[in-house]
């Protein structure tokens, strides 16, 4: 049994076949872990893929691992990737169930990004197969081994014939872009049926060409999955997608589709008008532009917790909000107070935040413009879906709660921005619907497509990821199968959440236990729920509003629509007894403001609250198994938040390029300050090598005073325009190993009292004492 491969310490095997085996393996010299891939049955010496080697470990995107090295090992060639905490798909699909149509199709939308990217760089044939493919644990597909395959002359195949092998490879043609196209189509087919693709018989596809039909396509496989399926692999080339981009394309279009041609048309120019009409609100910009980058973050495998918190905090309400949300009864099982928006990310997730971020920052938009009471019913109404959605999870077997809110929220929202941005049209819908047409019916006459569409487009324009698209979705049809995958489920869910309170909200209470039978009858072959479980689910529910309608702001008592629903339900006439609940909470430390009469936010909290709220934490979060750069991140948004600076930076020692250089911070224009803050250690008489050679803590009021200013060294001129700063070492053996920065644009704006200054120091010595630990 192998132990070492060249210098690297084999830890376990991941996976094997015939034509390779991959290793997790520890790189000595490097002193990380490594992924190895052995290939027994390479034709070619390793000297003969070494040109091929080269082009591919060029190839950087977030969807491939990087190759880093080869070698050979008695005699057979081996290739060395970046390690990828994940599973192996070919693993994954024979230990466990098919997947979602929509999750597998979204799977291989998100790798053919990674293909198109290859391909574009001269990378060809990929050997596109599923053990080729590795599942991260954020569920990211991840490219391994692509682009390997044998060469002989003119882009011969000389690997051997896989069931993923392209016809015209098989016959010893050149390889294309197609012969790609083809290897996806199958591993599509096989994640969705579980089956090996086979070719049987002949059909029409719905692109005009005969396909073949894969073998015992099963009945979860809709006509228009299968149909790209069957044209991705198509046996002549020519009749496959014209690229990878028009096969990620097709499937998108699946994800999010558009029922008929004639409407395409319309439909396209509603939501263009529609993306027009919101730009052209002054306040729409703000709200579109603050989602989209919370949902870019939650996207990019780089982003860190640092970047999302700092995202959130340059809005106060919507940070403010959070906290209080996340320090609720609801989020109780995390245990202790949550003070920093960086401590909420760590205990909660980067999901879980992003979620409840945005489902804040749409009612906070929502709720609070002067429109008709119709639209402040119809936010609520979503808002109390999307938390019955959440209490009805657990049974319906969806592990994220949160999800189930904004899915459940965001699937009304073409109606909500419909009401708000096309308030004639949308009281021309609910004529037409009085008049017996269903509302998909009366939105297509009207709009040109249904509330949910336009939803999903401008949600798609937000960068919603496609899971939460896909969950969004309305039912098409009255026919309710059973789930296939846990993102079948969430959408299944969601649908019916809404369905249950808009029973509800018609208050028609004579015909309740008739109602609920018909929706538990509706669903009872797909989601195992009762009606017993829905009342539950209802009353849950209810509590639960009463709680996060308080922290956004919200007078559920003044809702005629939630008067309905309760009498509907039954429950008591308050929802939630509100001096118990705000009692937990005020033992907690936790305060719900209400919004004055005139709906203005409460006051900011005072910052020596802020300040050792944040101490509590930290020393809360040093008792327990933690990460450096978490207890560093909560002391800095800690300062930033308690003493409202303009900006704040964690500098880090760098001794590899002898120099003091930013790691992170908040604050304006932070991202392109942080690439300009970085100074030599070589001492030079200024402030900031005073401040980390003597370990003295400065505060200068005004940088252009004449005792001042000839120690303000050039780059910092050069890279901010601020005026005052504050500049606290973190000393660790008489040696600065970091530094706090903080400032304020205009000087003699930095009022730090006595008081104030203390606690500072105290949260820059919990770092220290980070440090300590961990050093």
């Amino acid at each position: 049994m192998l132990s070492k491969i060249g210098r690297f310490e084999l830890l376990r095997k991941l996976d094997e076949s015939k034509q390779n085996t991959v290793y997790l393996a520890r790189d000595p010299h490097m002193e990380r872990e490594v992924l190895i891939k052995l290939l027994p049955n390479s034709d070619l010496p390793l000297d003969d893929l070494l040109p091929q080697v080269r082009i591919v470990s060029k190839l950087q995107h977030k969807n491939i691992a990087t190759l880093l090295d080869a070698g050979e090992h008695e005699g057979t060639p081996y290739l060395v990737y970046a390690s990828v905490n994940g599973t192996m798909l070919s693993q994954q699909l024979k230990s466990s169930q098919p997947l979602a149509a929509t999750q597998a199709a979204q799977m291989i939308a998100e790798v053919l990004k990674a293909v198109s990217y290859a391909h574009a760089q001269g990378v060809l044939p990929l050997d596109m197969q599923a053990e080729h493919i590795m599942i991260a644990e954020d569920q990211t597909p991840m490219l391994i081994g692509i682009g390997m395959a044998g060469f002989k002359t003119k882009n011969q195949l000389t690997q051997p014939v896989t069931p993923y092998t392209a016809p015209e490879l098989s016959a010893g043609n050149n390889a294309t872009v197609a012969a790609d196209i083809f290897s996806l189509g199958v591993l599509l087919h096989e994640l969705v049926t579980g089956l090996p693709f086979i070719e049987k018989a002949k059909k029409p596809t719905a692109f005009g060409k005969v396909g073949t039909t894969p073998q015992s396509m099963q009945i979860h496989l809709d006509e228009a999955l299968e149909c790209i399926t069957l044209k991705a692999t198509s046996k002549a080339p020519e009749d496959r997608f014209a690229d990878a981009e028009t096969m990620r394309k097709a499937l998108q279009d699946y994800l999010t589709p558009v029922k008929d041609e004639h409407k395409h048309v319309d439909a396209h120019s509603t939501m263009d008008f529609l993306l027009r009409r919101m730009r052209s609100k002054s306040d729409f910009p703000a709200l579109s532009h603050t989602i989209s980058e919370i949902n870019r973050l939650a996207d990019d495998d780089s982003a860190s917790n640092n970047a999302l918190a700092q995202s959130i905090l340059n809005d106060f309400a919507l940070t403010n909000k959070l906290l209080k949300l996340v320090n609720t009864v609801t989020y109780g099982q995390f245990g202790g107070h949550i003070n920093t928006i960086s401590k909420a990310v760590v205990i909660l997730g980067f999901e879980t935040i992003r979620n409840v971020a945005m489902s804040l920052i749409l009612l906070d938009f929502l709720q609070n413009k002067a429109q008709a009471s119709q639209l402040k019913d119809d936010v609520l109404s979503s808002f109390f879906a999307g938390i019955v959605a959440a209490q009805l999870a657990p049974s319906s077997h969806v592990r994220n709660a949160e999800e189930a809110i904004i899915c459940s929220m965001f699937r009304n929202l073409g109606k909500l921005l419909a009401s708000f941005y096309f308030f004639e049209e949308s009281q021309q819908v609910a004529r037409l619907i009085e008049q017996g047409d269903s509302e998909d019916k009366a939105a297509v006459k009207v709009l040109g497509m249904t509330y949910n569409e336009l939803g999903i487009g401008v949600a798609k324009n937000w960068n919603f990821p496609p899971r939460l698209i896909a969950g969004m979705r309305k039912l098409d049809s009255n026919k309710i199968i059973k789930p296939n995958g846990e993102l079948e489920s969430l959408s299944l869910t969601v649908n019916l959440a809404n369905e249950l309170c808009t029973i509800a909200s018609n208050g028609n209470i004579t015909d309740k236990s008739k109602a609920l039978k018909q929706l538990t009858t509706r669903y009872e072959s797909a989601l195992s729920v009762s009606e017993q479980q829905l009342r539950k689910s209802m009353e849950q529910a209810l509590d639960e509003l009463a709680t996060r309608a308080r922290v956004v702001g919200i007078n559920v008592t003044q809702s005629q629509l939630m008067s309905r629903v309760n009498s509907w339900i039954g429950a008591r006439s308050e929802p939630l007894h509100k001096d118990n609940e705000e009692t937990e909470l005020a033992a907690l430390g936790i305060n719900l403001e209400q919004a004055d009469e005139k709906g203005n936010e409460p006051l900011k909290p005072d910052s020596e609250s802020i300040l050792t709220e944040g101490i509590q934490e930290v020393t809360n979060t040093l008792i327990e198994e933690h990460q450096l750069n978490d207890i560093m991140q909560m002391v800095l948004e800690t300062m930033h938040r308690g003493m409202g600076f303009n900006r704040t930076v964690l500098f880090i020692r760098d001794a590899k390029n002898n120099q003091m250089a930013a790691r992170f911070g908040f604050g304006q224009e932070i991202d392109t300050v942080l690439k300009k803050f970085r100074f030599g250690l070589d001492f030079t008489p200024d402030v900031f090598h005073l401040a980390t050679s003597k370990g003295a803590d400065l505060m200068l009021e005004d940088i252009t005073a004449e005792n001042v200013t000839a120690k303000i060294p050039q780059w910092y001129r050069q890279a901010v325009s601020s005026q005052s700063f504050l500049l606290l070492p973190i000393m660790v053996n008489n040696k600065a190993l970091g530094m706090f920065y903080a400032d304020m644009e205009q000087a003699n704006s930095m009022q730090v009292s006595t008081r104030q200054l203390s606690l500072l120091r105290t949260l820059r010595n919990q770092s220290v004492l980070a440090i300590k630990q961990k050093g």
